[in-house]
C-alpha cells in the first residue's frame, strides 16, 4: 500500500489487496463489505457505482508489452470526497509514471478536488494508447503496401497479427462504453457542474480510442478479405494451369501407351521415320490443344 496525502486529500494505492489492506479499508472508510469482497478478486466487467458517500469505479486499459502483445489491466477505483483509491492486481508501467509523477508534486494534482486528480490519471492512461495506436496503424500502412508488391502466403500471417491486437483493444474498450456513456450524470451528482468539462474531455478521449480501434478493425478486416481473395486467385490460376497441361497430356499419353503395347501390327510401327511421325503428330495435336484453349479464354 502506497499513500500520496496533500491538504485534505488522499491517494491510496494498492497492488494485489490482501486481508489487511481490506481490513485497512474497512476500519477507515464507509465501503460497503460486498464491495470490499468485490475488490479482493479481478472483476473483469466495467462498472459504475454510486453511492451516498462515495463512488466505485472499474475501468480496463489495454497495455502494449515490448513483444506487441495486448494485456488488460484492471484498475478498481474507490472515491470519496476526500480520497482517491486505487486497487491493482498487476503491475502496469504507465499507472506507475502517473504515480511517481503526482508523489513527486502533490501541490500539483491534489490541490482541488479528487475528481481532478482523477481526471488527470485516467487522461494520462488515454494518452498512453495513442502511441501504441499509431504504431499499429503503422503496420497496417505497410501491409496495405505490401498486399499488391510482394505478396506471399506469410502476409495472411502478419495481418491475422495484428487483427488479434485490434481485437485485445476493442476487447478492454468496447465493454466500457455504457459506463463512460453513464458517467456524467453521475459525477455531476457526486462533484457539481464544476467537472463536468473535465469528464466530457475525458468522454470525447473514450470514443475517440474507440473509434480508432474500430476503424484499425474495418481496415484489417478489409485487408485480410482481400489477402484472402488474391491468394485464392493466385492458387486458382496454378490449379488451372495444371489441369490445362493434364488435358493436354492425356491423350499424348493414351496414344503413347497404345504403341507401347506388345502386339504384333500396329500402324505405322514398323515405318522406318515413325517415331519422327509420332513426335511431329503428337506436337501438332498439342499445339491445336492450346489454340482451342485459348479462343475458349480458358487459358
Amino acid at each position: 500500500m502506497r499513500v500520496i496525502e496533500y491538504q485534505n486529500l488522499k491517494w491510496i494505492d494498492i497492488l494485489k489487496p490482501t486481508d489487511e489492506d481490506i481490513k485497512f479499508l474497512q476500519d477507515n472508510y464507509n465501503f460497503h463489505h460486498l464491495i470490499l469482497e468485490e475488490i479482493k478478486t479481478p472483476t473483469y466487467h466495467p462498472l459504475l457505482g454510486s453511492y451516498e458517500s462515495y463512488l466505485f469505479w472499474i475501468l480496463h486499459f489495454p497495455d502494449m508489452d515490448a513483444l506487441k502483445q495486448i494485456r488488460t489491466i484492471e484498475i478498481d477505483f474507490l472515491i470519496t470526497q476526500n480520497a482517491i483509491i486505487t486497487v491493482r492486481y498487476e503491475d502496469f508501467d504507465d499507472f506507475e509514471e502517473v504515480f511517481a509523477k503526482i508523489q513527486k508534486n502533490p501541490e500539483k494534482r491534489l490541490d482541488k478536488t479528487t475528481g481532478h486528480a482523477f481526471h488527470f490519471l485516467i487522461k494520462k492512461l488515454f494518452s498512453a494508447t495513442f502511441p501504441e495506436l499509431d504504431q499499429i496503424k503503422e503496420d497496417i500502412d505497410k501491409c496495405e503496401y505490401r498486399i499488391f508488391q510482394n505478396f506471399d502466403e506469410k502476409f495472411i500471417e502478419q495481418i491475422a497479427i495484428i487483427k488479434l491486437l485490434v481485437l485485445d483493444f476493442i476487447r478492454a474498450l468496447k465493454p466500457q462504453k455504457s459506463v463512460w456513456d453513464n458517467s456524467l450524470e453521475v459525477v455531476l451528482n457526486f462533484w457539481g457542474s464544476r467537472l463536468k468539462p473535465y469528464f466530457v474531455d475525458l468522454l470525447a478521449d473514450y470514443n475517440r480510442i474507440l473509434h480508432f480501434v474500430e476503424t484499425h478493425k474495418e481496415v484489417v478486416d478489409s485487408l485480410h478479405l482481400t489477402s484472402s481473395s488474391i491468394l485464392d486467385n493466385k492458387r486458382n490460376h496454378t490449379i488451372k494451369i495444371l489441369t490445362i497441361f493434364t488435358a493436354i497430356i492425356l491423350p499424348l499419353s493414351l496414344i503413347t501407351s497404345i504403341y507401347g503395347m506388345n502386339l504384333a501390327h500396329l500402324p505405322f510401327a514398323n515405318h522406318p521415320l515413325a517415331f519422327w511421325v509420332f513426335m511431329v503428330g503428337l506436337t501438332i495435336a498439342t499445339v491445336l490443344m492450346l489454340i482451342f484453349f485459348r479462343k475458349r479464354k480458358w487459358m
